[in-house]
């Protein structure tokens, strides 16, 4: 017993002097800015959605409103004697005496979205945290940030890989992200005064991003955490967010936390073009070195949809199911997590056959995984990736669309309207009580659905 001890104390020796080296090998970026928004330079890149898709581009949200600034800055450094210079763009607590020491950090979509922002916009500012959004994939860089504004970013360049790497697939191109993605980070939490946080102490470092984002930030964690250590050893990284995407290997965080969140759309819209594709799958755990989460939401599309009144094809009707409270709440679960140790709650898993078919009960909706009074008292079918017909675009299966059910069918189903209330309102209840959503977005889909017209 007491030579197995020390052959593990001796391991652990070896494997923190290892990771402290792998440390000092990691530099710091310099940092220039902020970037002033002037006539000659115009304004900042600042994402084209919130969602894993292209879009029109944002407004400029109204920070000042919450009490936050937005900055951008300029970073510039080396990845294998190859130098790069990118955009940072920084949203912080406009007094840094309300900031919480903890950054959101997100790669830009090679798309031009910043999902881990919109994940978590109801999150950063009411909690004091920061958030950091970096071109550091070339694809987004030169086909998003660059083409918003020329003038701006003509300095600006990540070098590229060898001839043929895909962007958006793990690739040679992707390993410079990663490593821009470790600098970020170091630069971060090196807390100089003439960084982005303005000396202000960063504790805490979450990664997260959606779909192909979602994937980079797998890769990272599979490729690059382990080796992505301050000179104490400790993880640059402290937790991470991969939504809506899927790792073939099994997922593992090591010393850092990692909440996996995904919908029941995205396995629908990921097998699309390869009906046989199948996906690591693993255990939740609480182990100190292993604290893991996977959560699958029933219904959730890859895109919400809530809201809309029509789809591209005449008489369809896009999925109301609210996709973002869970994702919010998720997020929540894992800065409490990483700052507090507070353990999250389990997720039940989608029912699926191992072949990966879901299975549903006698209204079309699906069993397992996280459930709410959308699947559990329903008013309709909800099919959560749109079903692809030859020629159609696989980007439709990113949308959810749902079968409302007749008055007939809901007053056979539940009599009432007061007594359909009456279920669903428990329902959401139960979701509080669980820790799926919090207590404001239950009182909202409360009075959401008694303002709907009756049977």
């Amino acid at each position: 017993m007491q030579l197995l001890k020390a052959l593990i104390s001796l391991t652990m020796v070896l494997i923190a002097s290892s990771e402290t080296s792998a440390a000092k090998n990691i530099p710091i970026p310099q940092v220039s800015g902020p970037v002033p928004t002037t006539p000659d330079r115009g304004e900042s890149y600042r994402g084209s959605n919130e969602q894993p898709v292209p879009g029109p581009g944002l407004p400029m949200p109204d920070l000042e409103r919450v009490g936050y600034v937005q900055e951008e800055f300029v970073i510039s450094g080396t990845i294998d004697g190859k130098p790069y210079r990118t955009s940072l763009l920084v949203r912080r607590p406009k007094d840094l005496q309300r900031f919480s020491g903890l950054v959101g950090v997100e790669t830009i979509h090679a798309g031009g979205a910043i999902p881990f922002w919109g994940t978590g916009r109801e999150v950063w500012a009411p909690g004091g945290h920061g958030w950091v959004a970096v071109a550091s994939q070339r694809a987004a860089l030169e086909n998003r940030v660059k083409k918003f504004n020329p003038a701006r970013y003509a300095s600006l360049y990540i070098p590229e890989a060898p001839a043929g790497a895909n962007g958006m697939m793990a690739s040679p191109q992707d390993a410079i992200s990663q490593a821009i993605m470790t600098q970020v980070g170091m630069l971060l939490k090196s807390n100089r005064k003439s960084g982005p946080f303005g000396g202000a102490k960063v504790r805490y470092l979450l990664m997260g991003g959606s779909s192909q984002t979602g994937g980079t930030t797998l890769r990272y964690i599979e490729q690059s955490h382990a080796a992505a250590r301050l000179p104490n050893g400790k993880p640059i990284y402290d937790g991470y967010m991969p939504m809506e995407a899927f790792s073939a290997t099994r997922i593992e965080g090591g010393d850092a936390a990692v909440i996996h969140a995904v919908g029941e759309g995205d396995f629908a819209l990921f097998r699309a073009g390869n009906p046989q594709m199948m996906f690591s799958s693993r255990e939740d755990a609480d182990a100190p070195r292993d604290r893991f989460r996977e959560y699958q939401f029933a219904a959730a599309s890859h895109v919400p949809t809530r809201g809309r009144n029509s789809t591209d094809r005449p008489g369809e009707y896009p999925s109301q199911f609210p996709t973002q409270p869970f994702y919010k709440m998720s997020l929540l679960h894992l800065i409490d997590w990483v700052t507090m140790g507070t353990v999250p709650p389990r997720g039940p898993r989608l029912e699926q056959t191992t072949d990966g078919v879901m299975q549903r009960d006698e209204h079309g909706n699906v069993k397992g995984g996280i459930r709410s009074p959308w699947v559990d008292v329903p008013s309709a079918r909800i099919i959560a990736a749109a079903p692809i017909a030859p020629g159609d675009p696989n980007t439709r299966a990113q949308q959810g669309v749902q079968e409302n059910f007749s008055p007939a069918k809901l007053a056979a189903l539940y009599g009432t309207r007061e007594a359909y209330l009456a279920r669903f309102n428990a329902g959401l209840d139960a979701l509080v009580a669980a820790r799926w959503i919090t207590t404001a977005d239950g009182a909202r889909y409360k009075s959401e659905e008694a303002a709907k017209p009756p049977f």
